[in-house]
């Protein structure tokens, strides 16, 4: 009686052993796929992702891409951890603005791009220009880019090195401010965008 009591018992852990893994396998591949639909099963606790990877698609062109190697995202405060992410704007021209740093927080409400934090050797690539920078800031409510921090940038054959730098994507126009330091390498014309230059 005691063997066929431990017999059941050992079935039914195998079971649910087994359903464990299951249940486990269906979430991960959920978080693959929405991490949003997972936490409906999973409420108040954070889910992880690997190879990340966030768009939005507007009258069938795509308006901006995230992605990243892992990524940690929280349902409460609809943000997302990134780690080695990359930011893609795409224009309505077919040019491609895209910025990449060690680490990023993106906020996502509602499945849009609210705001990106970029950290650690940020580098941004746009229309022949190239910038690096340590902290990069994307604010949608203006649809700017703004580095709080030393920036160099070579834009058109000429570096800049300033204090701070704002990008606008509306109207395409940088400016570089603080003590901005210009260099001008002749020969040399990438093209990119209009710079304004700060004071100093």
């Amino acid at each position: 009686m005691r063997s066929k009591r431990l017999l059941l018992l050992l079935v039914l852990a195998a079971g649910a052993t087994f359903v464990g893994i299951e249940v486990a396998q269906h979430m991960r591949e959920q978080a693959n796929r929405d991490p949003r639909e997972l936490l409906q099963f999973t409420p108040g606790v954070p889910v992880q992702v690997k190879n990340f990877r966030r768009s939005m698609i507007r009258d069938g062109r795509k308006e901006w891409e995230i992605k990243g190697a892992e990524a940690t995202y929280y349902k409460a405060e609809e943000r997302t951890e990134i780690r080695r992410p990359r930011l893609v704007f795409y224009r309505e021209d077919g040019r491609t603005l895209e910025a990449g740093g060690r680490e990023g927080t993106v906020f996502l409400p509602g499945g849009h791009l609210g705001r990106a934090v970029l950290n650690g050797a940020v580098d941004i690539t746009y229309q022949g220009a190239r910038f690096r920078t340590d902290r990069l800031i994307y604010h949608h409510r203006d649809d700017r880019v703004v580095s709080p921090g030393r920036v160099w940038a070579m834009v058109d054959g000429v570096e800049f090195q300033g204090e701070s730098m704002t990008y606008s994507l509306n109207n395409e126009t940088l400016e570089v401010l603080g003590k901005v330091r210009t260099t001008i390498h002749a020969g040399r014309g990438d093209g990119g965008p209009p710079v304004k230059r700060g004071a100093g």
